[in-house]
């Protein structure tokens, strides 16, 4: 926590409204003069924080009894804190499978910023391995298989535009960073369904990915698989497990394929 944050106080009428919305979710039905016992608050307070939560849609008022209840919208809220554990479970789940049955290490990342944000990682690290996504750390979209697996979602009039935003430049002598060779190499991309980094970003890291998809039809994150050496047998075995385990958990996540998909 910043210094300035020590600083700082709460605001004493979200804090009641918050007392409110929990009171009432434990006992189920309150009236003002209940929630005047319960919370030791004046009622006129009460009364104004208890109409502002009805007209934001979080409790409804009886008009015969008076008693304040929680509406369907703190329903809402509760269930989208859940759904999205349980993205983060289920995208978990795949990275450990990729990795047990690769033998090597699976990452989840999303695009944030015109950069790749490293969010997972599972996999043995060894000091001879020095993966350049560790968890938190960012990297470029344009030298990374998660990277160029996002952008493949983009059309290239909204690539060529993003490309010259990005600082482009030759990371290893195998970096891509004319932008004609990159929408090339983008269009192989979408014809596999998956992205390929054969030491763009570092030296003796190869990596694999494929693009998440989700119910809006567009990109969650990605996730890669990487290791030391990338074979085209190798490519072929990782590729073959990668595809289908991105395309179920993209189905679990809500992603529905329309006639033939350009991800899978």
């Amino acid at each position: 926590m910043s210094l300035t944050e020590n600083k700082l106080e709460t605001i004493q009428a979200v804090d009641r409204a918050f007392q409110i919305l929990e009171t009432i979710s434990r006992k189920g039905s309150m009236s003002l003069n209940d929630l005047h016992k319960e919370l030791r608050v004046s009622k006129a307070s009460l009364l104004r924080l208890a109409y502002t939560l009805v007209q934001n849609g979080y409790l409804d008022k009886n008009p015969q009894t008076g008693n304040y209840t929680l509406t369907l919208k703190a329903y809402e809220v509760g269930i989208s804190s859940i759904q999205n554990l349980d993205k983060i479970s289920l995208i978990n789940s795949t990275l450990v499978d990729l990795s047990r049955e690769t033998g090597r290490i699976a990452q989840f990342s999303v695009e944030d910023n015109n950069q790749l944000l490293c969010l997972q990682s599972i996999g043995q690290k060894t000091s001879s391995f020095s993966i350049y996504t560790t968890v938190g750390r960012r990297s470029p979209l344009y030298c990374t298989s998660a990277g160029k697996a996002l952008l493949s979602a983009y059309t290239n009039t909204q690539i060529i535009e993003k490309w010259e935003t990005f600082d482009v430049k030759a990371l290893t002598e195998h970096t891509i960073t004319d932008i004609h060779s990159f929408l090339q190499d983008v269009s192989e991309t979408r014809r596999r369904h998956y992205a390929l980094d054969r030491e763009e970003n570092e030296y003796h890291i190869f990596c694999v990915g494929a693009p998440v998809m989700g119910h809006s039809n567009l990109p969650l994150g990605a996730i890669s698989v990487s290791g030391s050496s990338l074979t085209e047998e190798e490519e072929q075995r990782i590729a073959g497990i990668l595809v289908p385990a991105v395309k179920r958990l993209s189905g679990l996540l809500g992603y529905v394929m329309e006639g033939t998909s350009e991800y899978f």
